[in-house]
């Protein structure tokens, strides 16, 4: 047992920065537009620059693109590559949902009130969809190659829980794909904080078509 403190002092020095490199901390954000309006559904993608040490992954929920009142809810929805999505259809009329993208190309016939299999996005991307049926109906997957990411509410904000360590960064809005909100590509993140983003464009209030033109 002689060389037992000496064990338990290089297990100590081994551990400590495991345990710092997986010391959690939480980020508020609020994202304003070029003329200080509050954006919502902006989304932010967080990459760990690091070796991060993450448990074993669980199966992922499938995420949940519903179509109520002939819109799709949510109208942006984030998931992490190789999630599924399921689409209800809460409706009490048909829905013939499809998408084109590069990232996605797919189409389901959502019958009334009817929930069709839920469909794998394993490629990171943009996805857009729309209804065959009601061409004014549009929502946007955005599909994301990290699991670390926030989609701001109504007021603009969101909050994440992040590793202290470095983090590569992308903005994404639908109306405003290009905008830039970080001053450069990469953030440190090494305490609770909060930051307030401006971006350089002007964000139109909706970027969906209206509610249609009669019930079918």
């Amino acid at each position: 047992m002689k060389n037992f403190p000496l064990l338990l002092c290089l297990l100590t020095v081994i551990y400590l920065p495991l345990s710092m490199a997986n010391d959690y901390v939480n980020l508020a954000v609020t994202i304003t537009d070029a003329d200080g309006n509050k954006v919502e559904n902006g989304v932010v993608i967080f990459t760990p620059t690091f070796n991060l040490e993450t448990p074993p992954p669980s199966p992922l929920e499938p995420a949940i693109m519903n179509q109520i009142n002939k819109q799709f809810a949510p109208h942006v929805l984030v998931v992490h590559a190789g999630t599924e999505v399921s689409f209800p259809n809460a409706d009490n009329l048909f829905h013939h949902v499809y998408s084109f993208s590069p990232a996605k190309q797919f189409e389901v016939k959502l019958y009334k009130e009817f929930t069709a299999e839920p469909l794998l996005f394993e490629q990171a991307g943009i996805v857009d969809i729309g209804c065959n049926i009601h061409d004014w109906m549009l929502g946007y997957i955005v599909v994301a190659d990290s699991p670390f990411f926030l989609k701001t509410d109504a007021d603009g904000n969101a909050q994440i829980d992040l590793a202290k360590g470095e983090y590569e960064v992308r903005f994404w809005h639908p109306s405003a794909a290009k905008a830039k909100a970080f001053d450069s590509d990469s953030i440190v993140i090494d305490s609770d904080k909060s930051l307030s983003l401006t971006l350089d464009k002007v964000v139109p209030a909706n970027d969906s078509f209206d509610d249609g033109f009669g019930d079918y």
